[in-house]
Protein backbone atom coordinates (compact mmCIF):
# COMPACT_ATOMS: atom_id res chain seq x y z
CA UNK A 1 0.00 0.00 0.00
CA UNK A 2 1.38 3.41 -0.92
CA UNK A 3 2.10 5.66 2.03
CA UNK A 4 -0.29 8.56 2.47
CA UNK A 5 1.41 11.71 3.70
CA UNK A 6 -0.70 14.57 4.96
CA UNK A 7 -0.15 17.09 7.69
CA UNK A 8 -1.76 15.68 10.80
CA UNK A 9 -3.57 18.17 13.01
CA UNK A 10 -4.60 17.81 16.67
CA UNK A 11 -7.64 15.63 17.15
CA UNK A 12 -10.91 17.29 17.96
CA UNK A 13 -12.75 15.76 20.93
CA UNK A 14 -15.73 14.89 18.68
CA UNK A 15 -16.24 11.16 18.38
CA UNK A 16 -12.72 10.29 19.57
CA UNK A 17 -14.10 7.86 22.14
CA UNK A 18 -16.48 6.29 19.67
CA UNK A 19 -13.65 5.70 17.20
CA UNK A 20 -12.04 3.30 19.65
CA UNK A 21 -15.13 1.82 21.24
CA UNK A 22 -15.06 -1.77 20.03
CA UNK A 23 -18.44 -2.52 21.60
CA UNK A 24 -20.21 -0.24 19.15
CA UNK A 25 -20.92 -0.78 15.49
CA UNK A 26 -18.34 0.77 13.12
CA UNK A 27 -19.04 4.40 12.37
CA UNK A 28 -20.80 5.09 9.09
CA UNK A 29 -19.02 6.88 6.25
CA UNK A 30 -21.12 9.96 6.93
CA UNK A 31 -20.18 9.96 10.62
CA UNK A 32 -16.49 9.70 9.74
CA UNK A 33 -16.85 12.57 7.30
CA UNK A 34 -18.50 14.72 9.97
CA UNK A 35 -15.62 13.97 12.35
CA UNK A 36 -13.13 14.81 9.59
CA UNK A 37 -14.77 18.21 9.12
CA UNK A 38 -13.63 18.98 12.67
CA UNK A 39 -10.07 17.86 11.85
CA UNK A 40 -10.37 14.39 13.37
CA UNK A 41 -7.43 12.71 11.65
CA UNK A 42 -8.23 9.24 13.02
CA UNK A 43 -11.61 9.40 11.29
CA UNK A 44 -9.79 10.26 8.07
CA UNK A 45 -7.49 7.26 8.50
CA UNK A 46 -10.47 4.95 9.05
CA UNK A 47 -12.14 6.16 5.86
CA UNK A 48 -8.88 5.82 3.95
CA UNK A 49 -8.25 2.22 5.05
CA UNK A 50 -11.91 1.29 4.55
CA UNK A 51 -11.83 2.12 0.85
CA UNK A 52 -8.16 2.06 -0.19
CA UNK A 53 -8.07 -1.43 -1.74
CA UNK A 54 -11.47 -1.07 -3.39
CA UNK A 55 -10.56 2.28 -4.95
CA UNK A 56 -7.14 1.04 -6.10
CA UNK A 57 -8.91 -1.78 -7.90
CA UNK A 58 -11.29 0.72 -9.48
CA UNK A 59 -8.42 2.97 -10.60
CA UNK A 60 -6.46 0.02 -11.97
CA UNK A 61 -9.43 -0.93 -14.13
CA UNK A 62 -9.00 2.43 -15.85
CA UNK A 63 -5.24 2.98 -15.87
CA UNK A 64 -3.94 -0.64 -15.93
CA UNK A 65 -1.02 0.59 -13.84
CA UNK A 66 -0.66 -0.44 -10.19
CA UNK A 67 1.68 2.40 -9.21
CA UNK A 68 -0.46 5.07 -10.88
CA UNK A 69 -3.63 3.62 -9.37
CA UNK A 70 -2.20 3.88 -5.86
CA UNK A 71 -1.01 7.42 -6.59
CA UNK A 72 -4.45 8.46 -7.85
CA UNK A 73 -6.19 7.08 -4.75
CA UNK A 74 -3.72 8.80 -2.43
CA UNK A 75 -4.10 12.11 -4.30
CA UNK A 76 -7.89 11.94 -3.99
CA UNK A 77 -7.73 11.36 -0.24
CA UNK A 78 -5.17 14.13 0.22
CA UNK A 79 -7.52 16.55 -1.56
CA UNK A 80 -10.40 15.40 0.62
CA UNK A 81 -8.37 16.05 3.77
CA UNK A 82 -7.26 19.49 2.58
CA UNK A 83 -10.84 20.46 1.71
CA UNK A 84 -12.49 18.62 4.63
CA UNK A 85 -14.08 21.73 6.15
CA UNK A 86 -15.80 22.83 2.94
CA UNK A 87 -16.51 19.54 1.17
CA UNK A 88 -20.17 19.03 0.27
CA UNK A 89 -21.58 15.77 -1.03
CA UNK A 90 -24.68 15.30 -3.17
CA UNK A 91 -24.50 11.51 -2.83
CA UNK A 92 -23.18 8.74 -0.59
CA UNK A 93 -19.52 8.95 0.41
CA UNK A 94 -18.78 5.72 -1.45
CA UNK A 95 -20.25 7.05 -4.70
CA UNK A 96 -18.40 10.34 -4.26
CA UNK A 97 -15.11 8.46 -3.91
CA UNK A 98 -15.81 6.32 -6.99
CA UNK A 99 -16.57 9.41 -9.04
CA UNK A 100 -13.48 11.24 -7.78
CA UNK A 101 -11.27 8.27 -8.69
CA UNK A 102 -12.80 8.07 -12.15
CA UNK A 103 -12.29 11.79 -12.78
CA UNK A 104 -8.68 11.66 -11.59
CA UNK A 105 -7.97 8.60 -13.73
CA UNK A 106 -9.55 10.20 -16.80
CA UNK A 107 -7.39 13.30 -16.29
CA UNK A 108 -4.31 11.09 -16.12
CA UNK A 109 -5.26 9.22 -19.31
CA UNK A 110 -5.89 12.48 -21.16
CA UNK A 111 -2.43 13.72 -20.20
CA UNK A 112 -0.92 10.45 -21.38
CA UNK A 113 -2.62 10.78 -24.75
CA UNK A 114 -1.42 14.35 -25.11
CA UNK A 115 2.15 13.47 -24.17
CA UNK A 116 2.24 10.70 -26.78
CA UNK A 117 1.01 13.01 -29.54
CA UNK A 118 -2.17 11.04 -30.08
CA UNK A 119 -4.43 14.02 -29.76
CA UNK A 120 -4.14 15.03 -33.41
CA UNK A 121 -4.84 11.50 -34.60
CA UNK A 122 -7.94 11.21 -32.42
CA UNK A 123 -9.27 14.57 -33.64
CA UNK A 124 -8.67 13.55 -37.24
CA UNK A 125 -10.59 10.30 -36.77
CA UNK A 126 -13.46 12.15 -35.12
CA UNK A 127 -13.65 14.79 -37.85
CA UNK A 128 -13.53 12.22 -40.63
CA UNK A 129 -16.34 10.26 -38.98
CA UNK A 130 -18.60 13.32 -38.77
CA UNK A 131 -17.47 15.37 -41.73
CA UNK A 132 -20.97 15.89 -43.13
CA UNK A 133 -23.19 18.53 -41.41
CA UNK A 134 -26.27 16.31 -41.87
CA UNK A 135 -24.58 13.40 -40.12
CA UNK A 136 -23.51 15.67 -37.25
CA UNK A 137 -27.07 16.97 -36.87
CA UNK A 138 -28.48 13.44 -36.82
CA UNK A 139 -25.96 12.48 -34.17
CA UNK A 140 -26.96 15.43 -31.98
CA UNK A 141 -30.66 14.72 -32.36
CA UNK A 142 -30.16 11.08 -31.45
CA UNK A 143 -28.16 12.10 -28.39
CA UNK A 144 -30.93 14.46 -27.24
CA UNK A 145 -33.57 11.75 -27.69
CA UNK A 146 -31.40 9.23 -25.86
CA UNK A 147 -30.88 11.56 -22.90
CA UNK A 148 -34.61 12.31 -22.71
CA UNK A 149 -35.38 8.59 -22.76
CA UNK A 150 -32.85 7.90 -19.98
CA UNK A 151 -34.31 10.68 -17.83
CA UNK A 152 -37.75 9.06 -18.14
CA UNK A 153 -36.49 5.82 -16.58
CA UNK A 154 -37.47 5.02 -12.96
CA UNK A 155 -35.04 6.63 -10.48
CA UNK A 156 -33.18 3.45 -9.46
CA UNK A 157 -32.99 2.14 -13.01
CA UNK A 158 -31.74 5.49 -14.28
CA UNK A 159 -29.08 5.67 -11.58
CA UNK A 160 -27.81 2.16 -12.33
CA UNK A 161 -27.86 2.77 -16.09
CA UNK A 162 -25.79 5.95 -15.76
CA UNK A 163 -23.28 4.27 -13.45
CA UNK A 164 -22.81 1.58 -16.09
CA UNK A 165 -22.84 3.78 -19.20
CA UNK A 166 -21.45 7.13 -18.02
CA UNK A 167 -19.12 5.98 -15.25
CA UNK A 168 -18.03 2.76 -16.97
CA UNK A 169 -18.62 0.71 -13.84
CA UNK A 170 -19.01 -3.06 -13.94
CA UNK A 171 -22.10 -4.75 -12.53
CA UNK A 172 -20.15 -6.03 -9.52
CA UNK A 173 -18.89 -2.52 -8.75
CA UNK A 174 -22.39 -1.08 -9.01
CA UNK A 175 -23.76 -3.79 -6.75
CA UNK A 176 -21.06 -3.09 -4.13
CA UNK A 177 -21.61 0.65 -4.37
CA UNK A 178 -25.39 0.50 -3.95
CA UNK A 179 -25.41 -2.48 -1.55
CA UNK A 180 -27.61 -4.57 -3.84
CA UNK A 181 -27.14 -7.92 -5.56
CA UNK A 182 -25.62 -8.32 -9.02
CA UNK A 183 -28.87 -9.96 -10.13
CA UNK A 184 -30.75 -6.79 -9.17
CA UNK A 185 -28.31 -4.71 -11.22
CA UNK A 186 -28.73 -7.06 -14.18
CA UNK A 187 -32.53 -6.89 -13.90
CA UNK A 188 -32.56 -3.09 -13.87
CA UNK A 189 -30.16 -2.90 -16.82
CA UNK A 190 -32.16 -5.40 -18.86
CA UNK A 191 -35.43 -3.58 -18.22
CA UNK A 192 -33.83 -0.20 -18.97
CA UNK A 193 -32.38 -1.39 -22.28
CA UNK A 194 -35.69 -2.92 -23.37
CA UNK A 195 -37.50 0.32 -22.51
CA UNK A 196 -34.92 2.54 -24.24
CA UNK A 197 -34.99 0.48 -27.44
CA UNK A 198 -38.79 0.68 -27.53
CA UNK A 199 -38.80 4.40 -26.73
CA UNK A 200 -36.25 5.29 -29.41
CA UNK A 201 -37.97 3.12 -31.99
CA UNK A 202 -41.26 4.89 -31.25
CA UNK A 203 -39.72 8.35 -31.47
Amino acid sequence: MQALTVQEEPLSPLSVASLFNTEREPLSDEALLEAMRESNYRAFEQLFHRYYQLLCKRAFGLTHCTFKSEEIVSDVFIKIWKNRSTIKLDSKVKYYLYRAIRNQAVDYLRKQIKERNYKGEINQEFESGYSQPDELMIGKELHVKMEAAIESLPRQGRHIFRLSRDEGMKYREIADLLDISIRTVETHMRRSLIYLRARLARD
